[in-house]
């Protein structure tokens, strides 16, 4: 199966996608990884200097999945020109993928969201479409987790590839939001899970084939009034 990553920045992916990816990766399936900006405005830098530099740290953190695609459109005007939406859909188009995972339309980011609405603009009903959690989670509303334990370091790893970043901030957040999420399916301490949603259309009422198995629940031991299970 080929499996499509689209990040609206250079550390999206790594940050919200990279545990489930790595599973994907594990189990045989294709990895591609797009990154739809340049990054220039996530830094200090001179613009130049830090676009270079963000793609080198992306080639680095994504080492282990996908050689990723880089459109480089402007960072901060994801989908105010129309050429972009053409640019997005090209390349999608080039890889043909079974499924995508992106960022949700729910999302805080501008270029989060339009990079969302613009990729379900060019695959219409002909791809099924997977959306990443937000940071901590605000407005958002997960219907699958998957358990990422076994892949918490190389995430991290990956993650401080992005030294013009200060990674560690990013380390601190996606450690705090993924023992959440296990947390919310009971899952032992210590555990780290990413979540998904996904939004059922025709034809894709139900993609659950394509996914991993999500994460293991815990039982519940609970006695009523009398004593009894």
């Amino acid at each position: 199966m080929k499996v499509l990553a689209i990040g609206a920045h250079p550390d999206d992916i790594e940050i919200f996608m990279y545990g489930l990816l790595s599973i994907y990766k594990n189990n045989g399936n294709q990895i591609y990884a797009m990154i739809a900006t340049d990054g220039s405005k996530g830094g200090t830098q001179k613009s130049f200097d830090l676009v270079k530099k963000r793609a080198e740290e992306t080639v680095a953190g994504l080492k282990k999945l996908s050689l990723p695609i880089f459109l480089n459109i402007p960072d901060g005007e994801l989908g105010e020109d129309p050429a972009h939406r053409k640019i997005i859909r090209e390349n999608i188009l080039k890889i043909r993928p079974d499924l995508i995972i992106t960022h949700s339309q729910n999302d805080y980011h501008s270029d989060h969201k339009s990079l969302s609405l613009i990729t379900k603009e060019a695959v219409s009903h002909y791809i099924p479409i997977l959306n990443c959690d937000t940071l901590m989670g605000i407005n958002f509303n997960p219907n699958y987790y998957v358990d990422i334990t076994d892949h918490y370091l190389a995430k991290k790893e990956a993650i401080l590839k992005h030294k013009t970043q200060n990674p560690q901030r990013f380390i601190d957040l996606f450690k705090l939001m993924n023992s959440y999420r296990a947390a919310q399916c009971n899952a032992p301490k210590g555990h780290y899970a990413e979540a998904y949603s996904f939004i059922p259309s025709f034809p894709f009422s139900d993609i659950r084939e394509l996914l991993p198995s999500p994460i293991k629940l815990r039982s519940f031991h609970i006695k009523d009034q009398h004593g009894f299970l």
